[in-house]
This record gives C-alpha cells, structure tokens and sequence, in this order.
C-alpha cells in the first residue's frame, strides 16, 4: 500500500502471500512500522530510490539478510528490532550517527556500522546481538 503518488510505502498487506517482496522504485520513504509483523517475509529488496526508513520498518519479520542501498540516508529507531533469522546487513553507504538512530536490540550493529562504515555485516542466527564486519 502506497500513498497516492507512489514516493511512500504505508503499509505491507498483512494478508500478501509469498515470501518476498520488492519495494517499488518510486518510493523514496518507507515508514514506520511497514512490514512490521510479516513473518512470512525473507526477503525484502530496497531500490536506490529511497533514502529513508522508518523506526521499525522491518521489525518482527523472518528476514535473513537485507541491502540498504547508499541512497538511505536515515534509518530510525528499531529498524531490525527482534528479526531474529536477520543474519546479514549491507550498507553500500553512509548514514551519520545522527540519522542511524537505534535502541538496544539494534545497538551492536549501529555501533560496528559507525565504526566500521560501509560493508556487509553478519551474525549467527537466532537471538545474538553480536554483529562482525565481512
């Protein structure tokens, strides 16, 4: 579900099936919350035209790894809070401390990713917190 022009998506149908899904390439903005809940999901692809995403955006989903294209400027409170089968992260760009905002499920991959800038980083599945740059 996306707002009238097509530049933000809402909210993903809780009732979709299938285990991907494919932001359009209109979307600059993904809100909060968008496909929080989605545990049928494994596999979200974000296209270089957004350059914002949400507090909780991806929360509670089944996802095992995610690209944050160098577009995304800004990634708000608890974007990947309890996605526990989320193994794998790439930044292909810079986010500054100040708009890669996270509380504590997400501390350790916000703190490797300021140190450590752009780049993959992985964790075991399950409920570690631990993240390492590849």
């Amino acid at each position: 579900m996306y707002s009238k022009d097509k530049t933000i998506i809402i909210r993903y149908p809780e009732a979709k099936t299938g285990t991907s899904f494919t932001i359009s390439n209109s979307v600059t903005t993904i809100m909060g919350g968008v496909f929080y809940g989605g545990t049928k999901l494994t596999s979200i692809t974000i296209p270089n035209s957004v350059t914002f995403i949400g507090n909780s955006a991806f929360s509670y989903t089944s996802i095992t790894s995610i690209i944050i294209p160098a577009s995304v400027t800004s990634i708000w409170n608890t974007a990947f809070f309890d996605c526990y089968s989320l193994t794998s992260v790439t930044f292909q760009g810079t986010i500054s401390e100040a708009d890669f905002v996270n509380y504590p499920d997400d501390d350790d991959l916000r703190a490797k990713y300021l140190a450590g800038g752009p780049g993959t980083y992985t964790r075991p599945s399950g409920l570690s917190t631990v993240w390492t740059k590849q």
